[in-house]
Parts: C-alpha cells; sequence; structure tokens
C-alpha cells in the first residue's frame, strides 16, 4: 500500500511538472546576494538622481525662455522651482538674481552670492555684486577680490577706474585704467583714461589716448566727440569742429555731438550754425537740458528775453541743479527788470558752485 501511494505521488509530481514545462507562466524566486543588492540600490539611487536634474535643468530652461522675454515673475518661479530640486545648481541662483536685480536689491546680493559660493571658479557673480552694490567701496573691494584671484582680469581694473573716475579719484582711475590698458589694449580703457587727462587738464595725453582708441576702434562716436573736446580746450577750434562732425557721421542720433558743436559754433559767434545744431539736438533728445541752456544764450544774445528765459526755464525744469542755467536765467531776468527774480537765481547758482555768480551778487544784489 505504501509502494503504491509513493508511485502515485510519483506519478503525480511528475505529472505537475510535466504540465509546468508547457506552461508560459513560470514563478522564479531568485534569491540576490548583497553586492546585487547593493548594486541594484545604487543604479536606483543613480536613476533618482539623474530624474531629479533632469527635473531641475528643465525648470532652469523654462526660467531663461521667461527672463528673455522679460517675465520676471515667471522667471524667478522657474529658478526658484530648480533650486528647490537642486540646491547645488549655482546657475539657477545666478540668473535669478538677475531677475531680482531691479526689483529686490537683498535677494538680488544674496543670490549672487550663494552663486558664487557654489561655484568660486565662475566670477560673473562678484561682478554682478559689484555692479549693484550701492556702497561703492564695497564694490571697489568686490573688483579687487577679482583681481586677487585673476590677476589678469582686464574688466575688473576697467570697473574698477569707472568707479573711482566717478567718484572724482582720478589719480587712481589712471592707475586702474593704465593696469587694464597694459593687459588688454582696448578702446575703451584708453577713451577714459584719456577723459582722466582732460579732467586733470593734461590735454596732451589725453589726445594721444583718444588718437590710439580710435586706431584700435575708429566706429566710436563718442571717442571722437572727446577728442574735438580736448582739442577745444586747447584752444584749437579748427580741429575741434572736425572731429564734433566725424562723430556726427559715426552717430547722426548723437545729441551730445550736435549740442557741443552748436556750443563752440555759439562761442565763434557763428549763431546761425549753432542754432541748427542746438535745434537738431532737442529734436533728437527733447530732456536733453544742455541744449536748451544753449539755445536760451542764443536768444538772448538775439534779444529775444522770453524765448531765452522759456528755455532757461525749461533746462531747470529738466534739471533742477542746472547752476549754469540759473545763472543764465538771472542775466536774462535783469534785462527784463526782473531783479528780484535775477538775484535769486544768482544766489542758487552760488550754491552750486558758480563762482561767476558773486560778481553779479556783489553789483546789482543787496
Amino acid at each position: 500500500m505504501s509502494k503504491l501511494l509513493f508511485s502515485i505521488s510519483l506519478l503525480m509530481i511528475c505529472v505537475q511538472f510535466a504540465s509546468s514545462q508547457s506552461s508560459d507562466s513560470i514563478i522564479i524566486d531568485t534569491i540576490l546576494t548583497n553586492s546585487e543588492i547593493r548594486f541594484k540600490d545604487s543604479i536606483d539611487e543613480l536613476n533618482k538622481h539623474n530624474n531629479m536634474l533632469i527635473s531641475s535643468r528643465n525648470a532652469y530652461n523654462d526660467g531663461l525662455i521667461l527672463l528673455e522675454e522679460l517675465d520676471m515673475e515667471g522667471a524667478i518661479n522657474s529658478f526658484t522651482n530648480a533650486i528647490t530640486i537642486d540646491s547645488t545648481f549655482s546657475d539657477a541662483y545666478f540668473y535669478r538674481a538677475k531677475c531680482y536685480d531691479d526689483v529686490n536689491y537683498e535677494l538680488a546680493v544674496s543670490d549672487y552670492k550663494t552663486a558664487y559660493e557654489l561655484d568660486s571658479s565662475d566670477l560673473d557673480p562678484l561682478y554682478c555684486l559689484a555692479k549693484i552694490y550701492s556702497d561703492k567701496t564695497i564694490a571697489i573691494k568686490t573688483y579687487e577680490l577679482i583681481i586677487s584671484k585673476a590677476p589678469k582680469e582686464a574688466k575688473a581694473y576697467y570697473e574698477k577706474g569707472v568707479i573711482c573716475y566717478l567718484a572724482g579719484d582720478i589719480d587712481e582711475a589712471i592707475i586702474s585704467f593704465t593696469a587694464s590698458i597694459s593687459i588688454n589694449k582696448e578702446a575703451r580703457s584708453l577713451n577714459d583714461r584719456g577723459s582722466c587727462y582732460r579732467k586733470l587738464e593734461n590735454y596732451e595725453l589725453a589726445v594721444t589716448d583718444y588718437l590710439t582708441a580710435i586706431a584700435l576702434n575708429s566706429d566710436l562716436a563718442f571717442i571722437y566727440n572727446n577728442l574735438a573736446s580736448a582739442y577745444r580746450k586747447q584752444g584749437n577750434s579748427e580741429k575741434a569742429l572736425s572731429y564734433y562732425s566725424i562723430a556726427i557721421s559715426k552717430d547722426t542720433t548723437y545729441s551730445i555731438a550736435f549740442n557741443n558743436r552748436g556750443s563752440l559754433y555759439l562761442e565763434l559767434n557763428n549763431f546761425e550754425d549753432a542754432k541748427n545744431d542746438i535745434d537738431k539736438a532737442i529734436l533728437i533728445d527733447n530732456n536733453y537740458a544742455p541744449a536748451y541752456n544753449n539755445r536760451g544764450v542764443i536768444s538772448h544774445k538775439n534779444k529775444k528775453y522770453t524765448d531765452a528765459l522759456a528755455d532757461f526755464d525749461k533746462a531747470i525744469k529738466l534739471n533742477n541743479n542746472y547752476a549754469k542755467a540759473y545763472l543764465n536765467r538771472g542775466i536774462t531776468r535783469q534785462m527784463t527788470r526782473d531783479e528780484d527774480g535775477a538775484c535769486s537765481d544768482w544766489k542758487k547758482a552760488k550754491e552750486l558752485g558758480v563762482n561767476l555768480a558773486n560778481k553779479y551778487l556783489a553789483n546789482d544784489c543787496y
């Protein structure tokens, strides 16, 4: 009996095995080794990380498109999403900072700093920080930090020179521009150093730098304008007029050059050409205060005092601290017997640093 049961059992096993051989649903239990489990986990983690990076980069790319379209709010949201997914994404911090530049100074500074901390090989965040710092001393120190890390960064020397020039530290500006030029002889650096020399009334060195800048780049209208002004300071009106004209030929919408050439014609008592140029300057830029002042001078010399006063008023409205316009309006007001108005204008001109106002105050105001 037991043998029969065994035989039946064995037969059942064989039948089941045979049946399983013809089935498509084979179930296999696989046991992984510890090393195989670790490998599988590392692959899963790598895939997860790659998916995260893809999501972060997609959000970042969306932000770049929105930034280009000037949709700052949308761009900020996209860059924030990229950062939320990947908190080490330095470029996302950098471009989010650019979005904040004009709307939130503190957040812009914070993001630029984070971008630099995450990738100190990228100097762009430092340049941007230096540009937006309201404290120019800190800005200069930031450019000096760039220079300490990359001594051949001509741009850092140049930007430092610009800040020094605007702050009135002309000697330090010359040092910075010279350092920039020694690394990269570039037209703008030479032009700006020339303007430093012009400020110091060293017109020969100014002319030399302007001419060298033009030799490097003959298309920049403002260099011809600056060269003309240097020749004008030297008393060479012919060359000054010539280079103002070249500046205008390079840029026919250059209101400053039209005004400057017009004011030189005015000095030479060529009122017709002076007015033509100054009218052109105003036509190009009707918010350019010096042109209204100069046109007021022409009207005054032609004894058109009402027209002169209107232009001086306009110049002062555009620039409430325009000292020359106050002085000139005072002179015109005196011609119209407005003594109180004249004295008030001369006092304001004196407050703004025009020494010539003292002469009128001493002679005509009590």
